[in-house]
């Protein structure tokens, strides 16, 4: 089983190193979905729908073929929105009150976190952007709010996938709490380590914690860096307040770079009888192609080919 995480700051680029592992597995052959995205998204790959999915990576893709009729997407639109008046969203447990996705339609799954469905839909658009409803940043209640998500994804989909031996790529885990633990100077509204590792969600996720981390982080990260980084990375894109405040990337980073997350894990696996992933570090700012070498020569050593 490979449940591997690609994480970072904010524009270390973990949207580039997931496309790079989804075009590695298409190459290898292998079956890839993409589960990212809201309700809507997951429900496109339930059985239900096999007419519609079959051969599609994801919603997107199914959309934007041109050989496929208006009227046909429309009529998968208006049956997938019959099931969410009636809640009946998308899981891979066979159940009266889900959707149900068979998880062996695929040998990866691409998945993301917060995802775009659940307490990850309030992340997005509550906890990273309090500004825009002329609020202050609260970092337990995103802590609070990230945890649901990780419950939701769980149960409804990932422990299925790891259970069935399946592959998974996911941008982010229970490793994000590097955006959230308590930093005297730069995050003294951040919640304490010793709480975040017991709340229920985060307690699932580090009983059940990724094989692998890929990080993309540097060492030698400035203020000046950073924000040179975003100008270039976030244009075009509504940035939130987080990716907005470059003193607290820097702190992101200097844990992501450092053995602050070792010791989490060590400590996490003992407390919760867990085996600590194998983690990965490679520089943010090396070139895609640079990137890509690595990320693949990874890969094939993980895989074992």
């Amino acid at each position: 089983m490979i449940d591997l995480v690609v994480s970072g700051s904010d524009m270390s680029g973990t949207s580039t190193q997931v496309g790079i592992l989804i075009d590695f597995f298409k190459n290898l052959g292998k079956r890839v979905k993409d589960i990212r995205g809201t309700e809507i998204d997951a429900l496109f790959h339930a059985g239900i729908f096999k007419e519609y999915n079959e051969g599609y990576f994801n919603l997107k893709e199914y959309l934007q073929d041109p050989n496929v009729s208006d009227e046909k997407k429309k009529d998968f639109i208006y049956r997938a929105n019959e099931l969410l008046f009636k809640l009946k969203i998308a899981s891979m447990i066979k159940n009266d009150i889900t959707t149900y996705i068979d998880p062996d339609i695929a040998d990866v799954w691409i998945m993301e976190e917060p995802a775009k469905r659940g307490g990850g839909q309030t992340v997005r658009t509550l906890e990273i952007n309090r500004s825009q409803y002329g609020a202050e940043t609260d970092q337990i209640s995103a802590s609070f709010s990230y945890q649901v998500s990780r419950l939701d994804e769980y149960f409804r989909f990932r422990k299925v996938l790891r259970e069935k031996d399946k592959i998974i790529i996911r941008s982010r885990s229970e490793e994000s709490m590097c955006y959230q633990v308590f930093d005297n100077k730069n995050l003294p509204n951040g919640i304490t380590k010793s709480v975040y590792i017991r709340l229920p969600g985060n307690k699932i996720a580090f009983s059940n914690p990724p094989t692998h981390l890929f990080i993309a982080c540097d060492p030698e990260l400035t203020k000046e860096k950073y924000v040179e980084l975003k100008m270039q990375r976030g244009e075009g894109r509504n940035l939130d307040d987080f990716e907005n405040d470059a003193d607290y990337q820097i702190l992101v980073n200097k844990r992501y770079c450092s053995n602050w997350l070792e010791r989490v894990y060590n400590e996490t696996a003992k407390k919760y009888k867990s085996k600590c992933p194998q983690i990965f570090r490679f520089n943010m700012f090396l070139p895609k192609d640079k990137i890509k070498e690595i990320v693949e020569s990874k890969m094939k050593n993980i895989l074992g080919i």
